[in-house]
């Protein structure tokens, strides 16, 4: 992916005059955002989708880049994309739909789903037909786990560990966590493994979830079932699968979980997109401050 960045920077240059600071940045933006798709297992600039692009803007908004940082990764990625449909090495630009802005400090906090609104999500998909065995089981996971899109469209069978109530997640950066399992997703799992998957699968496929083609089920698909499914449960709040991370997070810190614990679980680098809903009381300043001053 490197030679397509190396010619753009060179137009940049030779064509358009930037200063050599200005192309060094965007040859830094795009260098960065090559090596994530690659982590993902995507080779060339014809294979990165809008999908893709929100999974590596949502991978540097966790992990603490600034506003600023992250509205300079853009407009580097809508640059370099043009460039390549204009040079017609692409058909479709990916940036074209995406209307992506991180949340500024004094934005309202991320959106997450109240206990109400969870149970009606997960009460969705048909469990009488297989392929609603198979949303329910994906509905469960993302409850349970808060794990990214691009990781449950690439988790292999291999990192389920059902007998112990774990699944093993590679998440960005090559980091490797272990996070358990909720007992209603190893339900799920198991009646999806057993009854429906075997029905689906199209050959050699290590993927957990696989499409009605019996592939691997894409962010793609992904991104649109989850639409249908928050649309069919009645939520109107903008909610995506990155909603139940920050579900996941702000339940577990609400009942006194660490903070530190939840960094793991979730693959953040910071909880800072959550701070509003972390802010301390009064009450708490003082069961905190019995429980663990030695004189109090």
């Amino acid at each position: 992916m490197t030679d397509e960045i190396t010619a753009f920077v060179a137009v940049l240059r030779d064509e358009r005059g930037l200063a050599v600071n200005t192309c060094a940045s965007y040859r830094r933006d795009l260098v960065r955002a090559a090596a994530f798709f690659e982590r993902q297992g995507i080779t060339d600039w014809q294979g990165v989708d809008r999908y893709a692009v929100l999974d590596f803007l949502t991978d540097q908004q966790e992990g603490g880049k600034s506003v600023a940082t992250i509205n300079r990764l853009i407009s580097s990625l809508r640059q370099f994309f043009r460039y390549l449909v204009r040079r017609q090495y692409l058909q479709v630009n990916p940036m074209e739909t995406i209307d992506h802005r991180p949340a500024g400090p004094t934005t309202q906090p991320p959106v997450v789903l109240d206990e109400d609104e969870v149970e009606r999500l997960l009460a969705v998909p048909n469990t009488t037909t297989p392929l609603g065995i198979r949303d329910r089981a994906i509905l469960e996971l993302l409850d349970a786990t808060g794990m990214r899109v691009t990781e449950l469209a690439t988790l292999p069978l291999a990192a389920l560990h059902l007998d112990i109530r774990f699944a093993q997640l590679q998440g960005s950066g090559q980091h490797e966590r272990m996070v358990p399992l909720s007992r209603p997703a190893v339900h799920w799992l198991r009646c999806y493994l057993k009854s429906v998957r075997p029905e689906l699968v199209d050959g050699k496929q290590s993927a957990v979830f696989l499409n009605a083609h019996g592939r691997p089920l894409s962010r793609q698909g992904i991104w649109k079932n989850f639409k249908q499914w928050v649309q069919a449960a009645g939520i109107t709040k903008p909610v995506t699968p990155q909603t139940f991370r920050y579900t996941l997070a702000v339940q577990m810190l609400s009942r006194g979980a660490s903070g530190q614990v939840v960094q793991e679980m979730l693959g953040y680098t910071e909880l800072r997109m959550l701070c509003p809903y972390l802010k301390v009381t009064p009450q708490d300043l003082t069961r905190t401050y019995e429980k663990y001053h030695p004189r109090a």
